[in-house]
């Protein structure tokens, strides 16, 4: 890349994502990245609700004054959950895919110096949608120039309200009645027990020991 192109993308992102001005740099040399100073945060508020709405914050940290490697962004989101706008200082470099089931985020994407920026996740919840669910974001970040990489992720477990989700029996402990017996007791309600007949002093005795409330 170009003096003149590395300072023109600097300089772009540095008004896009209002983080400061670039941190002056040897522009020959490629900036020393043996740590990462990146840090991702996943988050959203309150309880989402089924057949409602839910928003997430993903949030990025640069810890540093020098520069972050760039950035590829993405969030999977767990089954009954699908995006539907975005929002932030990051969104513009993001976009939703996959039917809203997946969010990513890259275009060149960097920091350029210590600051933070937030997308913003706004979700639809499907009426069938999990009463518990986790939601990870990953980020790779790849050195200036190619080479190593960092993994940075998070996970956000959110409750689920609604429905079932609500304490409503699920089943499991609870009396197995009302149970329709009818044509079940007046068929041992009239068992007929005999005892030997032919045998002297034998008998012949109908034995009604059930007894059932009319419903």
């Amino acid at each position: 890349m170009t003096t003149h192109g590395l300072r023109r993308r600097l300089s772009a992102l540095t008004t896009v994502l209002g983080l400061g001005v670039a941190i002056p740099f040897a522009l020959s040399a490629t900036p020393a990245h043996a740590q990462s100073s990146l840090s991702v945060d996943k988050s959203h508020e309150g309880n989402f609700a089924r057949g409602g709405q839910g928003v997430y914050n993903i949030t990025l940290t640069n810890s540093s004054d020098g520069p972050t490697g760039r950035l590829d962004v993405t969030d999977n989101l767990p089954t009954g959950i699908r995006a539907t706008t975005l929002g932030g200082l990051l969104a513009s470099f993001c976009e939703i895919t996959n039917g809203g089931t997946t969010v990513h985020c890259g275009s060149g994407l960097f920091f350029n110096a210590a600051g933070s920026a937030t997308l913003v996740v706004t979700v639809n919840i499907a009426d069938d949608a999990p009463c518990s669910v986790s939601n990870t974001v990953t980020v790779i970040e790849t050195a200036t120039g190619g080479g190593e990489t960092f993994t940075h992720s998070d996970s956000d477990p959110t409750k689920i309200t609604g429905g079932d989700c609500d304490g409503g029996s699920g089943g499991g402990g609870g009396s197995i009645l009302p149970i329709n017996l009818n044509g079940v007791i007046p068929m041992f309600n009239n068992i007929t027990t005999n005892t030997n007949i032919k045998s002297p002093g034998a008998s012949n005795n109908s034995h009604q020991k059930f007894l059932v409330n009319a419903p």
